[in-house]
């Protein structure tokens, strides 16, 4: 039977700055997106004030007047959570990485070495929070799925063990938004259905489902009944989530107009990849293999993650450029996406400031388009600077 670790960072953004300067510990405080005006983490103090995540940054202010508001430091927040990896490393190489303050540990098999999987869980959480000052939740499992709502239903600084058997009761009860790929689009069409919790799911016809889920209907409802049999990636492989789409041409290609036309196209299915699993990401890669087999790549990172490609666009000409050393001819090209964050909290249009708007807009149109590509095939729409 397998052993499955999350471990999920505690107000992870706010507790780091809180570690990071001493000042700032014992106060309410809130790291706020310069780019959405949003709450992303609040400190323990701060949520006494009923300040969450999602929180517009202006009514945090008035709910808590001697908050304290930083603006997010993505690659500190990235730099502790490679040295609690590095921690994690020293018990099991398989560790996956699931954002930049969270990750699952597989630890079947180690028990005879290292003691129980509970003890060790304990046992990191106390050592994270003497070494790093950054508290963590954790979930015990038999898969990821299970382990990953584990860490999380009882937040924070809760631990708990999901027994092999009692994975379908664990889940039942709890809202389908808990569940792993299950977008808000999907769970509200359920909702309207009758299927409001996750046991609703794991029982409901599979022929019924699917015309709301479409091909991701067989996975997210053996996930609703407690199954999952992804394994737990490697470290030695590269433990950072990362996506990939590459294009290989049927001729090799000179014309900068058509490179990046192609490269537009990839971008929309690379960043659709990484908000079916609901990530954002701070670094794109482009990648170039030229006539003679020869590869170049650049990268480019971006202040704040984002999971539109709305946000990458403007980069493409300047990565091509760059990346593009050798004036020979091009057989393929790639994109990477990397650095993920778990994604920003979403506020509805009317809550948001005029800057931010069109942003938001952005967001739901690519989600909405994640929508029909699903539904209709991936050519059923696209984005119209694609038509040429």
């Amino acid at each position: 039977m397998r052993s499955i670790l999350h471990w999920d960072g505690d107000s992870f953004y706010a507790s780091i700055e809180q570690a990071a300067d001493k000042r700032l510990r014992g106060r309410p405080i809130a790291v706020g997106g310069e780019r959405r005006g949003v709450v992303l983490s609040a400190s323990l103090e701060a949520t006494r004030y009923g300040i969450r995540p999602g929180t517009p940054m202006q009514k945090a202010r008035r709910m808590c007047p001697p908050l304290m508001t930083l603006p997010a430091h993505f690659e500190i927040y990235e730099r502790f959570g490679e040295q609690i990896l590095m921690l994690c490393e020293e018990r099991t190489p398989l560790v996956e990485r699931a954002g930049a303050g969270a990750a699952w540990l597989d630890l079947t098999g180690t028990e005879s070495i290292n003691g129980p999987a509970l003890g060790y869980a304990q046992e990191l959480r106390q050592t994270v929070v003497s070494w790093l000052r950054v508290p963590l939740s954790f979930g015990l499992a038999t898969n990821k799925t299970v382990a990953k709502i584990a860490a999380r239903v009882r937040k924070p600084h809760a631990p708990y063990e999901v027994m092999a058997g009692g994975e379908g009761a664990f889940l039942a009860p709890l809202s389908l938004r808990w569940l792993p790929g299950m977008t808000s689009i999907h769970a509200d069409t359920l909702e309207v259905a009758g299927l409001k919790r996750i046991g609703d799911l794991a029982g409901a016809p599979m022929d019924a489902t699917s015309l709301i889920l479409g091909r991701n209907a067989l996975k997210l409802q053996r996930r609703a009944q407690g199954i999952d049999e992804a394994p737990v990636g490697k470290a030695k492989q590269g433990s950072e989530p990362q996506w990939r789409e590459a294009m290989e041409f049927a001729e090799d290609v000179w014309e900068t107009v058509r490179i990046l036309a192609a490269l537009r196209s990839l971008l929309e299915n690379l960043m659709g990849a990484v908000r079916a699993e609901q990530m954002e990401v701070r670094k794109l890669t482009l990648g170039l293999r030229y006539t003679d087999r020869e590869e170049s790549e650049r990268s480019v990172t971006i202040a704040e993650p984002s999971g539109v490609e709305a946000d990458f666009y403007g980069l493409l000409p300047g990565l091509l450029k760059q990346a593009w050393e050798r004036r020979v001819r091009l057989r393929a090209i790639w994109l990477k996406a990397s650095r993920a964050h778990a994604p920003s909290p979403q506020l509805s249009l009317f809550d948001v400031l005029p800057a931010t708007q069109k942003r938001e807009k952005e967001e739901r149109l690519a989600t909405a388009m994640d929508r029909l590509k699903k539904t209709f095939g991936s050519q059923a729409v696209r984005r119209g600077f694609l038509e040429f």
